[in-house]
């Protein structure tokens, strides 16, 4: 097993083993009471009952049953709201202005009653006036953050408020059949408390209410369908899923939930390494500790705080699945989307992390993006600040880099072939061995392009699974006598469709050296002189025909090559071998059949100059020997799909060759090594084992 995933597996278990003690413990030691919010404020005047201000119970229903997916979004909103509220007071004190009671915490509380079917949820915050109650929630779609933003300066507007109020709220309709609002406003001089009652049926009262503390509490009586949210373990995991990053701290029936802080926001020299690998393994749901880390934060020409991490290992390789998009959209520390899939390419998919927006425009109701062509902005920001670090650290660790691109080079490899517009930034990041270099060491594209001569027109590869391979293939003959690099790749299931894709790289075209024009740049100067051997162009010519005639179903054309050495025949402008696997796999009884291929032949090889000869005088073996070379350049290009079939013609070329050698050999040849070994006799019923005695040690 990959000792990787066994340290997973490792971690795992004493993950479940600690989380197993701990709640042995936590069985053994008495549970805390709940700490509830409680209800005790009391009307003291008169109740006033108002209509919806142009919004009818039909619009009502919209708002609150329509526009969210998942109804567990009001928690999400109802803090965003109240952290918009602790923010607004804050900004008032910070600019000294009157707040009556000073002394509250800015900090949020929650409560929920599984007996009462309750849900509670207060905030110390700014509050509201009887007006500002009847403005903010008597008019669907009203902002109050709105509103507030626009008395702000220019370099005030990154106070942390997101938001619309009035449909954030709305959203505690969704679960709620009847919501209390208890309001204060935060004004020193004559603050009252009010409280805001509605059905959700298209009308609401107003009365006034004490005692209020300043700030806004709300509370709903839940539906017989949504009870599930008075529940404390429910409700903790909705809050540590999209409002962990809160910048107050939020209290579930009186225990601190959100304990991890929004790291993203701080500046990149401020955050340890401990507290990344913390954050990480967080968002991650990770153990390992991240290979990289990216922090930045940009203001022009968008404003974005963005936080990558790189993980160790990934588990696709271990056939676990397709994983999902690892990014969080974030706006002012409120999570917006989860695995938001339209924020950064599908080949980043192993990169983990949060972008935090301030100018992502959202949708009524936050879930969905209304600006998609902005978030199509951001990710080709974040696409190309990602590209450039990795490159920035291939350059300046290439031993670190190279732990990386083992590990992740799918990725790289699937973002060449599919991420269209970043696809030669991609390339960049690109790593195989090369001809010029040692084995073991890897160089990139542009690294080739700077060995490159001047005169040469094209970047030259080669897939093959290994180096010896490489090295002793019949196409890598010609380049390596006349000391042109060409590039190794070894991953013979995506390079073929990687290389394809790319075709060329600054200007320069990419070229398999098993292609027929792979010699394009080699200098004719064996064309001027007299051939020394080999065949006349009359004889190729005759020997071509007869090639064609006895591989009728399998060539198509047979040219005349001085590429080669020391190999006879190569398969020149082949189908990707990678791909007639892959259809081989997907559908082994429909697998297209061998196309007729085109060859070129070595005039000058012994063999070829053998058949020549054979073909005359012995024209069977010369059949066998032509069929059995083609099969063996078949091979050499990776085509032959099952090389059972011709290991009968083998076997009869075998025999010819040994017949032929038994029939010139010296007669007393063969009776030395008759003499020298004797055959068991073969007896009916006999034990073959015992004819053959055993060999005593040799002494010296």
């Amino acid at each position: 097993m990959d000792p990787k995933l066994e340290e997973l597996i490792r971690q795992e278990k004493a993950s479940l083993e600690q989380e197993e003690q701990q709640g042995q413990t936590a069985e053994q030691t008495p549970v805390s009471e709940d700490v509830l919010i409680e209800e005790n404020e009391q009307v003291v005047g008169p109740a006033s009952t108002s209509e919806f201000q142009a919004e009818t119970k039909k619009i009502l229903d919209i708002v609150a049953r329509s526009i969210y997916s998942d109804k567990e979004v009001f928690v999400r909103e109802l803090i965003s709201n109240a952290s918009d509220a602790l923010e607004k007071v804050r900004h008032h004190m910070v600019n000294n202005k009157d707040v009556c009671d000073p002394e509250l915490p800015l900090e949020i509380r929650i409560s929920v009653d599984d007996k009462k079917k309750t849900f509670t949820i207060q905030d110390f915050g700014l509050g509201m006036t009887k007006a500002e109650l009847q403005q903010n929630l008597g008019k669907i779609g009203f902002s109050g953050t709105g509103e507030f933003l626009k008395v702000l300066n220019d370099k005030d507007k990154s106070s942390n408020l997101i938001g619309q109020f009035g449909v954030g709220f709305y959203s505690a309709f969704m679960t709620g059949d009847h919501v209390k609002v208890y309001s204060k406003g935060h004004s020193e001089e004559g603050s009252r408390g009010w409280v805001w009652e509605s059905d959700g049926s298209g009308s609401y009262t107003i009365a006034q209410a004490e005692p209020v503390s300043r700030g806004t509490k709300i509370v709903i009586s839940l539906r017989q369908n949504c009870e599930e949210f008075s529940n404390k373990k429910t409700v903790e995991n909705i809050i540590k899923t999209y409002s962990n990053f809160v910048g107050f701290p939020i209290f579930l029936n009186g225990a601190q939930v959100n304990t991890v802080g929004a790291v993203w926001t701080k500046q990149p020299k401020d955050v340890t390494p401990e507290q990344h690998k913390e954050f990480y393994q967080f968002i991650a749901r990770a153990y390992d500790s991240p290979l990289y880390t990216q922090h930045f934060v940009t203001d022009t020409p968008l404003a974005l705080k963005c936080l990558f991490y790189v993980p160790e290992t990934h588990m696709e390789k271990y056939g676990m699945g397709r994983q999902e998009i690892g990014v969080s959209l974030f706006s002012r520390k409120i999570l917006i989307q989860a695995k938001c899939k339209s924020l950064v390419p599908d080949w980043m998919r192993f990169i983990k992390g949060v972008v935090d927006s301030e100018d992502v425009p959202l949708n009524i109701s936050r879930e969905h993006l209304q600006d998609s062509a902005l978030i199509k902005r951001i990710s080709n920001v974040i696409s190309k600040r990602i590209i450039k670090f990795l490159e920035k650290e291939a350059t300046s660790n290439p031993e670190k880099y190279a732990k990386f691109y083992a590990e992740f080079s799918q990725y790289l490899k699937e973002g060449v072939c599919t991420d269209y517009v970043h696809k030669e930034d991609i390339a960049n990041l690109l790593r195989m061995e090369s001809s010029m270099l040692p084995p073991g060491k890897f160089t990139s594209l542009p690294e080739y392009l700077q060995r490159m001569p001047k005169e040469q027109t094209d970047i030259y590869y080669l897939i093959v699974p290994n180096r010896a391979y490489a090295e002793q293939s019949p196409y890598f003959e010609s380049f390596k006598e006349k000391e042109i690099e060409v590039l190794f790749l070894y991953d013979t299931r995506l390079d073929d469709f990687v290389f394809s894709n790319l075709a060329e790289f600054k200007g320069k075209k990419l070229k398999t050296i098993e292609s027929s024009s792979a010699s394009a740049d080699f200098a004719k100067d064996q064309s001027s002189k007299a051939k020394k051997e080999g065949l006349t162009s009359e004889q190729f010519k005759d020997f071509s025909k007869w090639m064609k005639d006895i591989l009728v179903d399998k060539l198509t054309t047979v040219t005349e090559t001085d590429r080669l050495s020391n190999t006879p025949m190569i398969i020149v402008d082949h189908e990707s071998a990678t791909f007639r696997r892959m259809m081989m796999q997907v559908d082994p009884k429909n697998a297209p059949e061998l196309p007729k291929q085109q060859v070129q032949v070595n005039s000058k090889h012994p063999l070829i100059l053998s058949i020549e000869k054979l073909r005359k005088t012995n024209p069977g073996v010369a059949k066998d020997a032509i069929e059995q070379i083609f099969d063996n350049a078949l091979i050499q290009a990776g085509l032959i799909d099952d090389g059972r079939a011709m290991v009968p013609r083998i076997n009869k070329i075998l025999q010819t060759a040994l017949d032929s050698i038994s029939a010139t050999a010296p007669q007393a040849d063969f009776e030395d090594v008759g003499e020298q070994f004797t055959a068991p006799k073969a007896t009916e019923n006999a034990d073959l084992g015992s004819e053959f005695k055993e060999v005593p040690p040799h002494k010296e």
